[in-house]
This record gives C-alpha cells, structure tokens and sequence, in this order.
C-alpha cells in the first residue's frame, strides 16, 4: 500500500513563516522513507489540505497520514482537522486515511528550548 504524508500547518500571511513551513517539510521528506510528502495548511496560505490530498491520491497514494505541525490541541485539533478528514473520507472512500498527535508537551521541545536559551545567554 502506497502512503503519503501530509504536513499540516495552521498556514500564514507572512512569506517567512510559509518558508520556513516549506524548509521543514523539505527536512522531513529527506529523512522519512516514503515517495509522498507534501504540506498543507489550513488557511491563510496555500496549499489547503484538500489540494495537497488530491495530489498524492493522484501520485498513487492509498493511504493518508496527515501529521499537525500544532503545538498545542486546541479547535483545530480537535475539530476543524477531525470533520475536514470526515470529508476527505467520504470524498475517497478507496483511500485509508490517519490522523496524528499534534507535537504536545514533548521532551524533544524543551531540549530545543533549552538549546535556544543557550543561544542568547
């Protein structure tokens, strides 16, 4: 079964943070071991989840895993992301489709925070 990514950000106006929502796609498609991984956001800034989903659907995926780039699980997380899955679902029914955990209270944060303190003190 052919799996695609998909990275999910909240999106932004502001061209710097679409940059660096891009380089961290970019990073993570260099890491993993799958031919599929794309962002999407989910407004202010292109491209939506929809658009990004179709894409790798028409790449071949048959499965979905699409990962939040939140930090915390507010509305999104727990309703916006959940229902526009629930219309993905029913617009693919061929297509399996994953939500993950959005990044939480993780060890790994407060290492880079920690890193970022040592940077200025």
């Amino acid at each position: 079964m052919k799996t695609g990514i998909i990275v999910l950000g909240h999106g932004s106006r502001a061209t710097e943070a679409s940059q660096v929502f891009a380089e961290i796609v970019d990073k993570l498609r260099e890491k993993v071991d799958y031919d599929l991984v794309e962002g999407a956001a989910m407004e202010l800034a292109e491209p939506s989840l929809q658009d990004s989903v179709a894409k790798i659907i028409n790449e071949g995926a048959e499965k979905v895993v699409i990962v939040p780039l939140f930090l915390f699980p507010g509305i999104h997380i727990q309703e916006d992301i959940p229902n526009l899955i629930e219309e993905l679902e029913a617009e693919y029914p061929e297509v399996e489709f994953k939500f993950g955990r959005n990044l939480g209270a993780d060890d790994k944060i407060a290492d880079i925070l920690i890193e970022r303190i040592e940077e200025v003190n």
